[in-house]
């Protein structure tokens, strides 16, 4: 056991209710298989109750780093209206979520982003374009707590197969240009057009979310990548060229929402 070891081990504690039940249980055994035997006898005599409060504090701020990043646009139009959707970090009901938390999983994302959501949409209804943006918002955070696939770019693969985080928002107005600027933190908001808009989001190879306009030919391409189709029969049942989906698929690759993989025969 070294300082460091016990510092990794006391931080998945603090990021995982699981675990603390496991060491406020004494449950060395099965807490030792997943942190380290003597890391666990060390946890195991820890104050509970202490690392109940810290594990909270922890969690605040790791999800109000994400709200403030990616409520961005939706979080300035709230507050402009008098109310900050950050508040709800400080309720009971969000000590409740953070008891059963395992911080980052998309689990608990879940549950975040729909308390987020249920105050935006209680102060921006009447905001015409509001669902929309608490939506585009909403999936860019869900999308944020996927599994985190390093170097997928550079699989070796065979086989294109559609990611588990890409996922297709059909929305009613364009709020690109609106979601960009609040990030930059422009003083002036634009105004976004009522025109249908779709867009591909994904979790990038290196962490990065991502978000780009989907056209009808990227989404059809993502629909048959099954994980049985070849580079060119995804490309004939497109019927387009096989140089072209080639180009296209190393695009979504780098995106996140492709993945390479070895086709089984």
């Amino acid at each position: 056991m070294t300082g460091r070891s016990t510092h990794d081990a006391l931080l998945r504690l603090l990021t995982s209710a699981e675990l603390r039940g496991r060491a406020a249980a004494g449950d060395e055994r099965v807490l030792g298989a997943l942190v380290g035997v003597p890391e666990a006898a060390v946890l195991c005599r820890a104050d509970p109750e202490r690392l109940r409060r810290l594990a909270r504090f922890l969690g605040r701020h790791f999800y109000r780093e994400r709200i403030v990043r990616l409520f961005a646009a939706s979080r300035r139009l709230a507050r402009e209206r008098g109310r900050d959707p950050l508040a709800l970090l400080d309720t009971r009901a969000f000590d409740a979520l953070l008891e059963m938390a395992e911080v980052g999983s998309a689990a608990t994302a879940e549950g975040v982003a729909v308390m987020v959501e249920r105050q935006l949409a209680a102060v921006l209804g009447e905001v015409p374009y509001a669902r929309d943006l608490v939506a585009y918002e909403g999936a860019l955070f869900r999308t944020e707590a996927g599994p985190r696939r390093w170097g997928a770019v550079d699989a070796r693969g065979d086989t294109p197969v559609r990611s588990a985080s890409a996922r297709v928002i059909a929305l009613e107005w364009d709020l690109t240009a609106l979601v960009a600027a609040a990030r930059r933190g422009d003083v002036e908001l634009p105004e976004p057009r009522q025109v249908s808009t779709r867009l591909l989001v994904a979790l990038s190879p290196d962490g990065r979310v991502t978000a780009v306009r989907c056209s009808g030919v990227v989404e059809q391409l993502l629909a048959v990548l099954d994980g049985a189709r070849s580079v060119g029969e995804a490309a004939e049942a497109l019927g387009i060229g096989e140089p072209d989906a080639v180009r296209v698929l190393r695009q979504l690759a780098e995106a996140g929402a492709v993945e390479w993989v070895t086709r089984s025969v």
